[in-house]
C-alpha cells in the first residue's frame, strides 16, 4: 500500500489545471480510467466535500475504514477530512467529480443547511452512497455538466450563481435520498470500532498522538484497538496518526509562511527538532528543505 498523500482542489489544479474550476473553491470534472491522479493502491486523506456520480464501469474503495462498492448510477458524497483508500477501479470506468472547499459552502448559509443536512441523513444511516434510478441519475448528470459549463463562463456573478446551482442540486439529490427507504447494514463490532477510530484520528490526530487517547476514547484495550486497525488497515496506528501529521505538515509547509518552529507546536511537538526529525523520516527531507523544493 502506498503511503497516504494529500488530495485537495489546491493539488488537484496543480495536477489538471485545465478542468472546470473557480479558484480553489471549486470543481466540477468527468474523468476516465486514464485520467486518474492516483495509482489503484494508494490512499488519501480528502480535504474537501465530494459528490461523485459513476457514469459507468466499477470501482472500490475504503472510506474510513468502510468498504464501498460503486457502479454506474451511484452517488458518493462525503464530507471533508476523510481517509480513502482505492483498491480497484475497472477499465471502463467513468464518473464526474463535485468538489466543493469549505469556504465555498459556509460562504452561503443556505448551501451549509443544505450540504449538513445530507452528510447528516447519510451518517445516520451509516451510509456514503445513494443509489440512483436512472431518471433520477440523469437528472444528477445533467445538472452537474451545466455546472461544469457555467465554471468555464465569463457570468458576471458566477459564485453566487454556482452556489444556486449548487443548492439546486443538493436539493434534488435530498429529494431522491428522502424516496428511498434506507436500510442500515449493522456493523459488527470491529468494523464499528475501526469506523469510530477513523473518525476520530482525523478530528485528533494534530494534537493527540497516544494510542492510549484512541483506546480511551473507545473504551478499549490500547491492544484490541491496535489489532483491530492492523487487521482492517494493514497498517499500524503510529503509522496511520503519522501519515497525517505528516501530509498536514506539508500542507501547511507550502501553503503558509509559518516558521518550521510554529508548525511543529500547531502539530503537537513538543519541540521544533523533534518535529524535523519526524519529518525527514516520512519524507525523506527537512521541513526547510521540503518548502524550497515547492519553490523552485
Amino acid at each position: 500500500m502506498a503511503e497516504p498523500r494529500i488530495f485537495d482542489n489546491t493539488r488537484l489544479l496543480r495536477e489538471h489545471p485545465g478542468i472546470p474550476h473557480y479558484g480553489e473553491k471549486i470543481v466540477c470534472f468527468a474523468s476516465r480510467y486514464e485520467d486518474r491522479s492516483y495509482p489503484a493502491d494508494e490512499s488519501y486523506f480528502n480535504r474537501e466535500f465530494y459528490l461523485i456520480l459513476m457514469l459507468a464501469g466499477r470501482s472500490e474503495v475504503r472510506l474510513n475504514g468502510e468498504p464501498i462498492d460503486l457502479e454506474a448510477g451511484d452517488l458518493l458524497i462525503h464530507g471533508a477530512d476523510y481517509l480513502t483508500d482505492h483498491l480497484y477501479s475497472s477499465p471502463d470506468i467513468r464518473f464526474i467529480t463535485l468538489s466543493l472547499s469549505e469556504s465555498v459552502r459556509t460562504d452561503d448559509p443556505f448551501l451549509a443547511q443544505t450540504t449538513a443536512m445530507l452528510l447528516a441523513t447519510l451518517r445516520r444511516s451509516r451510509r456514503y452512497t445513494v443509489s440512483l434510478t436512472e431518471p433520477e441519475a440523469q437528472t444528477v448528470r445533467r445538472e452537474l455538466e451545466e455546472l461544469m459549463a457555467l465554471l468555464n463562463s465569463g457570468h458576471r456573478f458566477l459564485l453566487r450563481r454556482i452556489q444556486a446551482a449548487c443548492n439546486a442540486l443538493f436539493l434534488d439529490v435530498a429529494e431522491f435520498l428522502s424516496r428511498k427507504t434506507v436500510i442500515a447494514r449493522r456493523l459488527s463490532r470491529k468494523e464499528h470500532v475501526l469506523q469510530e477510530f477513523h473518525a476520530l484520528a482525523t478530528r485528533y490526530f494534530r494534537e493527540e498522538h497516544a494510542v492510549r487517547f484512541y483506546a480511551g476514547r473507545l473504551a478499549v484495550s490500547e491492544q484490541y484497538l491496535a489489532r483491530i486497525v492492523r487487521e482492517g488497515t494493514g497498517r499500524s496506528i503510529g503509522n496511520l496518526l503519522g501519515d497525517l501529521l505528516a501530509m498536514e505538515a506539508c500542507t501547511l509547509l507550502g501553503s503558509t509562511k509559518h516558521s518550521v518552529g510554529d508548525i511543529a507546536l500547531r502539530l503537537g511537538f513538543s519541540d521544533t527538532p523533534g518535529f524535523c526529525k519526524f519529518f525527514r523520516r516520512k519524507t525523506g527531507k527537512t521541513p526547510l528543505g521540503y518548502r524550497k523544493g515547492l519553490r523552485i
